[in-house]
């Protein structure tokens, strides 16, 4: 992308003539300082944030159903927010993607967190640029910084009236530009790790609508008005394939009739012109109930709940790695390559090692198609398959993390093949299959070059089935720790890190882990691999 220069002098050109001049060239000093990429959201009320965090007064916040604190506990969204707080509880603030956004009454400016919406004083809410921060600044190793113009209660065909539309340029679309003017020249000044870099536009994002829902000659007008915004702000940047991402009037969800499905269907139909480098993201499904919500009479905006605004930025940043998927793809080749190997107690940590590592690495395991992780079983499985894993993605690892023993000690019945609860059956491999089975992988693991971290099995506990004996793990983690030893290789000892704790984390008489445990055991995989990166990295 390339960058925005002079941009205060551009402003007054628009101002003046509405056409500007954009010096598209870089001279050798600027090619030789470092990025940062910048992000425009703008929009209306739904773009300022109005996500509540923590407020859950009983009248006028519903008793904090659907406040960020409250959401963030449940079971399916504990995983997808725990990068929101630090370890100690506190909001994790970012120093690597940041937020300009200037209110009516004062600049904000920092590190993406909670607090960047439209209200003053204490943080008490968000907007959709939280999460959009997170996914960005997590794609890319240059710095991100988004710059957010948003006011209440706008129209596109009036207050962001794009200059291609004919008639008056809307006043918001002029202050918009203003505001993008002085964010450009001021923020690195304002925000020490963007000093001395050059600020890149890698992307813009449009979230607005109500008040043109609401008017059915600005409905009617919005496929238009709407392709002529995207025309007239590359024209501004002087970047004809800008990458836009442009947001469904989600509010409310799924509408089958009157004015908001008129309205979608206008924001729908501009997708349709399928307009390069230009995504459309529904946003419906991001709509929760009002008495399940923390501002119930507040349908215009997400009736305030912490999930439709935390997964509209979500989506939003989706959309726009997506869209710059070639820079994403050579950011990535840049990052450290982990491959992990295990069976279904590693398929159950390892989104949380994907997400830990996510600025350091490219965490990979076995896949069967796209969403289906593949259970890498015991030694046998491993012997017939390490070759076909280790050529995942073109190979090339930095860390692998492997672990074989769990289905190694199992009883299968001799005749079908089949697990088996009987104790008199064999066992899929027994001590001396086990070892020299895992020998045989260690070698071809060794010949990759990569720096090895075999991962002991966790523990049986009793009732579980298919049969495994209790004393079984600790037998085969001393032969698989001897093996590691005799190869220089480091010992996660998930084994013993577990087994104070089985009763928190472990499922009953069942040898997986529930989902916190699996978390548990993920935030102890990332520690081990990220101090085998940082060793690596000297």
């Amino acid at each position: 992308m390339r960058p925005l220069k002079t941009f205060g002098l551009i402003l007054l050109g628009f101002a003046s003539t509405l056409s500007i001049p954009v010096d598209q060239t870089l001279d050798a000093q600027t090619k030789q300082r470092p990025i940062a990429r910048v992000f425009i959201l703008a929009g209306q009320s739904n773009m300022e944030g109005h996500g509540v965090v923590d407020l859950d007064h009983p009248e006028y916040y519903n008793g904090g159903k659907g406040i960020l604190t409250t959401v963030m506990r449940s079971p399916e969204n504990r995983l997808s927010m725990a990068h929101l707080l630090n370890d100690d509880g506190s909001w994790r603030v970012r120093d690597d993607a940041f937020c300009w956004y200037r209110t009516e009454n004062e600049l904000k400016a920092g590190g993406i967190s909670i607090g960047f919406a439209v209200y003053g004083g204490e943080p008490h809410h968000f907007g959709p640029e939280m999460q959009f921060g997170h996914v960005v600044g997590d794609a890319f190793s240059d710095p991100v910084l988004i710059i957010k113009t948003a006011w209440g209660g706008k129209s596109l065909m009036t207050d962001f009236r794009p200059p291609s539309s004919g008639g008056d340029v809307g006043p918001f679309y002029i202050r918009m530009l203003e505001q993008l003017g002085e964010a450009m020249e001021e923020a690195p000044n304002k925000i020490p790790a963007l000093k001395d870099h050059e600020l890149v536009i890698s992307g813009f994002v449009w979230q607005q609508g109500w008040n043109d829902m609401c008017d059915q000659d600005a409905t009617n007008q919005y496929t238009d008005n709407l392709v002529n915004f995207i025309s007239d702000i590359r024209k501004q940047v002087g970047i004809r394939d800008l990458p836009f991402v442009f947001g469904e009037l989600g509010n409310g969800g799924p509408a089958e009739q009157g004015s908001m499905k008129k309205f979608r269907d206008a924001q729908a139909a501009v997708a349709a012109k399928e307009i390069d480098n230009v995504t459309y993201v529904e946003t419906t499904d991001f709509a929760r109930l009002p008495e399940n919500s923390p501002n119930q009479g507040h349908g215009h905006h997400w009736y305030g709940n912490a999930e439709s605004y935390f997964f509209l930025g979500n989506a939003l940043g989706e959309a726009m790695v997506q869209l710059l998927q070639g820079e994403a793809d050579a950011e990535r080749t840049k990052k450290s390559r982990v491959l992990i190997l295990g069976d279904s107690i590693s398929i159950g940590y390892t989104p949380t090692v994907q997400k830990l590592l996510a600025n350091e690495a490219v965490v990979i395991r076995p896949m069967q198609g796209e969403k289906k992780a593949e259970n890498c079983a015991g030694t046998d499985n491993g012997i017939a398959n390490i070759d076909r894993w280790l050529e995942i993605g073109g190979g090339n690892w930095d860390v692998i993390h492997f672990n074989f023993g769990l289905h190694d000690l199992k009883h299968i019945d001799a005749k079908t093949g089949k697990n088996s609860n009987v104790a008199t059956d064999p066992l899929q491999s027994d001590p001396t299959d086990y070892q020299r089975q895992l020998k045989e992988i260690v070698g071809k693991l060794k010949k990759t070059g990569a720096r090895l971290i075999l991962c002991t099995t966790t523990p049986v506990p009793t009732g579980s089935s298919p049969l495994r004996e209790e004393t079984s793990p600790p037998l085969y983690n001393e032969i698989a720790k001897k093996i590691a030893r005799d190869n220089g290789i480091e010992v996660n000892d998930l084994y013993a890190y577990s087994l104070d704790r089985l009763s928190e984390i472990q499922r009953p008489a069942n040898v997986h882990f529930s989902a916190e445990g699996s978390q548990v055991l993920g935030e102890e995989v990332a520690r081990a691999i990220s101090k085998a990166l940082a060793s690596e990295n000297k």
